[in-house]
C-alpha cells in the first residue's frame, strides 16, 4: 500500500515507484547498460499554476493518508527553474501500524523542463531512505542512496552513468507529459530514473469522461499509464493496473488516480488547489486561472 510522489499523476503514481519496493523476478541490468530510445519531446505549455494540489488517499475505500504537490519557482545560476515538492503520509487507523512520511523534490528548467536535481526522504515505520540525483547537461547522471534503521550502519549505494537518451526523474517527466498536447492515437513514453533503476513510463489516453471531484464536475481524459522496469529482465509485478483522470482544459490538472497494487487498490482524489500566497483556511478550492508566477 502507498502513494506519494510518480509522474504528475504519475508525480502521484512516482510515489508508487518511490514508496513501494520493487519485486525483481529476473536478472539485474545496470542503468548504464539499458538500451532505450524515446522521442525528444519539446514542451508546449509551461505556464504551470504555482501553488499546492492536495489529495486524499484511500485504500479499498478507506481513508489512509494524504498527498500533495507544491509547484514553485527558484533560480540556479540565474536561470529560472521550477521547484516541485511532492509529499505523502499515512493517516487514520492505518497510521497506528504503518507510519509513512515521504517527501520528493525536483528542480528542473522552467522552459525545457530538463532535470537538474532530485532529492527524496522517506520514513517507513523504522526504515529510512534518503536519495539524491544530480543531472548534468552532458547526460551524466549520479545518484546516492542511503538506507537504514536507527542505531544501525547505513547502507550506501552510488550509481553513475551517462545516458545517451533523454532521461528524467519522476516529477520532471510528469511535468513534461503535462505540457504536451493530448493525442489519443499516440502514447507518450519517458525514460525515468529513480536513483536505483530506470523505467519506461508510457501514457495512453483511453477515453474521455465526466467526473466529479472537490464538489465540481470536470471533463477529463482517462489515461492509462504503463510501467516497464528497464533494469530487470523481468517486468516489475508490483504495479498491476492504474488510471489517471486529467482535466481537458489547458491546466491539465490531475483530478484522480486509481491503481491496483500488491494487495487491493489505492485511490488518490483531488481535494483542492491552493494558489501560492493564499492561506488554505481561507478557501475551499481556489481557481487556477490566474496563477502567481513570482513565488
Amino acid at each position: 500500500m502507498g502513494v506519494a510522489a510518480y509522474l504528475w499523476g504519475v508525480a502521484l503514481l512516482v510515489a508508487i515507484l518511490q514508496i513501494c519496493p520493487s519485486i525483481a523476478g529476473g536478472e539485474a541490468i545496470p542503468p548504464s547498460q539499458v538500451v532505450v530510445r524515446t522521442k525528444a519531446y519539446q514542451p508546449q505549455e509551461t505556464n504551470f499554476p504555482r501553488g499546492s494540489y492536495e489529495y486524499l488517499v484511500s485504500w479499498e475505500g478507506i481513508p489512509v493518508g494524504s498527498a500533495s504537490i507544491h509547484v514553485g519557482t527558484t533560480y540556479r545560476d540565474k536561470k529560472k527553474m521550477l521547484n516541485v515538492v511532492a509529499t505523502a503520509r499515512s493517516g487514520g487507523v492505518v497510521a497506528l501500524f504503518y507510519r509513512l512520511r515521504h517527501r520528493s523534490e525536483s528542480i528542473f528548467s522552467a522552459q525545457e523542463l530538463r532535470p537538474v536535481e532530485f532529492v527524496s526522504q522517506q520514513i517507513e515505520n523504522t526504515r529510512f531512505t534518503n536519495l539524491k540525483i544530480d543531472f548534468s547537461p552532458d547526460g551524466l547522471i549520479k545518484s546516492e542512496i542511503r538506507k537504514g534503521r536507527p542505531n544501525r550502519k547505513e547502507e550506501v549505494t552510488e550509481v553513475s552513468f551517462k545516458s545517451e537518451n533523454r532521461t528524467f526523474d519522476p516529477i520532471s517527466a510528469a511535468f513534461l507529459a503535462r505540457s504536451l498536447p493530448v493525442n489519443p492515437t499516440e502514447a507518450l513514453s519517458f525514460d525515468v530514473f529513480n536513483g536505483e533503476d530506470r523505467y519506461l513510463i508510457s501514457l495512453h489516453v483511453v477515453g474521455r469522461e465526466k467526473i466529479r471531484v472537490a464538489g465540481e464536475e470536470y471533463d477529463a481524459f482517462k489515461v492509462e499509464p504503463s510501467v516497464k522496469k528497464l533494469t530487470d529482465t523481468e517486468r516489475d509485478k508490483r504495479l498491476r493496473k492504474a488510471y489517471l483522470w486529467v482535466s481537458t482544459d489547458g491546466r491539465r490538472e490531475v483530478l484522480k488516480l486509481e491503481s491496483e497494487v500488491f494487495i487491493g487498490s489505492v485511490n488518490a482524489t483531488l481535494v483542492r488547489f491552493v494558489p501560492n500566497g493564499v492561506p488554505a483556511a481561507d478557501i475551499d478550492r481556489a481557481p487556477t486561472e490566474q496563477p502567481s508566477q513570482n513565488e
